[in-house]
């Protein structure tokens, strides 16, 4: 485990944007009616939102960057790194999509931009290394872009995977303040073992994609997919996430010494109901400790912290001072949990474009 204290750093607004566009489970060809309650019983998904075929992630992110930006009346020339997190990219190689985005903002030349490319753990990780890049104060402010577009790497056949994510993209405005109260905690980790567990095998530079990549192949009933599209060892994952993010969490509270149980939320990754509840169960916390926004959003990947906090405790949030505790965790094998309190910060309702 890593531990790291981020001082003088503080969260001052979060923004999120999904596309129009909504999938709904029990509409899916593979599944029966019977197949679909179970599929939301066990899920906690009811529907996602999906993206139309013209639309990235970067364009999510940059509408909620444009609407925080609004409401913040932050200057753009103001903000001294843009980071974006994510594995849906706007070119998977190059070039970075933060220098695509620091343009299509009107950010300054000056303005440092960095690709960070995680995805279920991306938003401690952007939160930790922004945080960590702006404490000695050379720069005053970042705008952290985290989320990702899952329906541009997954087989709409695939009942694995199709059904259970949605698209999002999401803005956080961080700010250097030499007066901030509460250092921002972080416990980061990772298992590069585990690099099959998620994995979309044939779309990068050790396996080049090629034609026969892109043929579809039929795994078992309801799962077909081609080489390029993500595919999940469910057994696996589900081993390794009813484990990892609660030992995480805990050794978090242990090593920076303070109350769980204290806190007002437990903010998860919005893996599946089921899996987050057996972390609730096993940490002890209160049903509402623990904000749950996977039921019209699905699983967002990185994104899935930020859209719960401007779909669930928005108000609370924007009214008064929060003590929360954050844990993302997923594909590489990564994971990560946070420690930070906000106060009174700008949290919008979740936009759709």
């Amino acid at each position: 485990m890593a531990f790291i204290e981020v001082k003088n750093v503080e969260i001052k607004g979060v923004a999120t944007c999904v596309p129009k566009q909504i999938k709904v489970a029990k509409e899916m060809p593979y599944f029966t009616e019977v197949e679909a309650d179970n599929f939301t019983n066990v899920t906690g998904v009811v529907s996602s939102h999906v993206a139309p075929a013209d639309m990235t992630l970067s364009d999510l992110c940059q509408a909620a960057a444009e609407k925080l930006l609004a409401e913040s009346g932050w200057e753009r020339d103001s903000i001294d790194l843009v980071m974006f997190v994510s594995t849906s990219r706007d070119f998977y190689i190059c070039p970075n999509t933060s220098n695509i985005l620091q343009d299509k903002l009107g950010l300054r030349k000056e303005c440092i931009a960095l690709d960070l490319p995680f995805a279920c753990s991306g938003y401690i990780y952007g939160l930790s290394v922004a945080g960590m890049i702006m404490q000695s104060g050379q720069l005053r402010r970042a705008l952290l872009l985290v989320g990702e577009m899952t329906s541009k790497n997954q087989s709409h056949l695939d009942k694995t995977v199709w059904s259970l994510h949605g698209d999002a993209g999401s803005a956080t405005l961080l700010e250097y303040n030499p007066e901030a109260k509460h250092p921002m905690q972080f416990n980061l980790g990772g298992d590069g073992s585990g690099w099959e567990a998620i994995i979309c095998r044939e779309m990068g530079v050790r396996n080049m994609t090629t034609e026969e990549s892109l043929k579809y192949k039929k795994y078992e009933e309801g799962v077909e997919r081609n080489a390029t599209q993500c595919s999940m060892d469910g057994m696996s994952v589900f081993s390794f996430a009813i484990t990892r993010p609660g030992q995480c969490i805990k050794g978090l509270c242990e090593h920076f010494e303070f109350d769980l149980t204290n806190v007002d939320y437990l903010l998860i990754h919005q893996a599946n109901k089921m899996i987050d509840e057996k972390i609730r169960h096993k940490l002890k916390l209160g049903p509402e400790q623990v904000p749950y926004s996977m039921t019209y959003y699905g699983n967002t990947s990185s994104c899935t912290i930020p859209i719960t906090m401007t779909s669930q405790v928005r108000e609370q949030l924007s009214a008064k001072e929060n003590e929360l505790v954050m844990c993302g965790f997923g594909s590489g094998l990564s994971w990560g949990a946070a420690h930070i309190f906000t106060d009174k910060i700008i949290c919008l309702s979740v936009i759709e474009i």
